[in-house]
């Protein structure tokens, strides 16, 4: 499919993307990026960044994840990709940047703009055996006051799963995320101490568990990573593990 596109596009424009890569990966990774997502983005790659990364945790099945993300006039774009091969991986994110960009067509390449594009759900991140697992990354969130509908654009131009932000009538802090049957908002979730919401996660194996801390009263969103581990969100205090 890519190399369809490819032959449709037009000649590489003087813009490079900024490329971040770590771990072990192709000496020309950074130019192969460059060579698949500068056509895509025309103009927007000079504001454009790619970070590339091959996880070192074994037996994943797909270690390589790469994340682009796009400052546009008056909105941001991400994209995010998982692949066994770094090949792979650049062709899955040059189709999914065209995906993304077609919210707002002014940032694709003019040949691109009537391109009809499939949208199909992200894969979630893979997670190392329970008894490996853990909470990595601890991060407080400032929530953006917003509509519903404002936190779902959102959610779709950053490519979460789900987006923690503040209802603008209720004032309340709200989590939305996309399900089977459509777009859902929690607002009012149950109580657990973090260690009971890793415990969810395990059991379960579920990409993410939105409660309230039962210690600080904060809104906390614990959440799968691509590396196997666990992150977690908070609007209070920082949470202990």
């Amino acid at each position: 499919m890519l190399v369809a596109a490819r032959n449709a596009l037009p000649a590489r424009s003087a813009a490079l993307l900024q490329v971040t890569t770590k771990g072990i990966l192709p000496t020309d990774a950074a130019a192969v990026v460059n060579e698949h997502l500068v056509p895509i983005l025309g103009s927007s790659a000079a504001h454009s960044r790619v970070r590339l990364t091959r996880l070192s945790e074994p037996g994943l099945a797909r270690p390589v994840v790469a994340q682009l993300d796009v400052q546009l006039s008056r909105h941001r774009v991400r994209a995010q990709v998982a692949a066994a091969t770094t090949a792979e991986v650049v062709s899955m994110l040059a189709a999914h940047t065209i995906e993304q960009l077609h919210r707002f067509p002014g940032a694709l390449a003019e040949c691109l703009r009537d391109r009809t594009t499939t949208s199909l759900p992200p894969s979630p991140p893979e997670l190392v055996p329970p008894s490996a697992r853990r909470l990595v990354r601890r991060k407080i969130a400032r929530p953006t006051a917003m509509t519903v509908a404002e936190a779902i654009a959102a959610l779709e131009a950053m490519d979460y799963r789900f987006h923690l932000f503040r209802d603008k009538y209720s004032r309340q802090d709200s989590v939305v995320s996309l399900t089977g049957s459509g777009y859902q908002v929690v607002q009012r979730t149950h109580r657990l101490t973090v260690s009971n919401a890793r415990a969810r996660l395990d059991l379960t194996g579920s990409p993410f568990e939105i409660f309230t801390d039962e210690t600080t009263g904060s809104t906390c969103a614990l959440y799968t990573r691509y590396d196997g581990h666990y992150g977690i969100l908070t609007t209070g205090l920082k949470p202990s593990a």
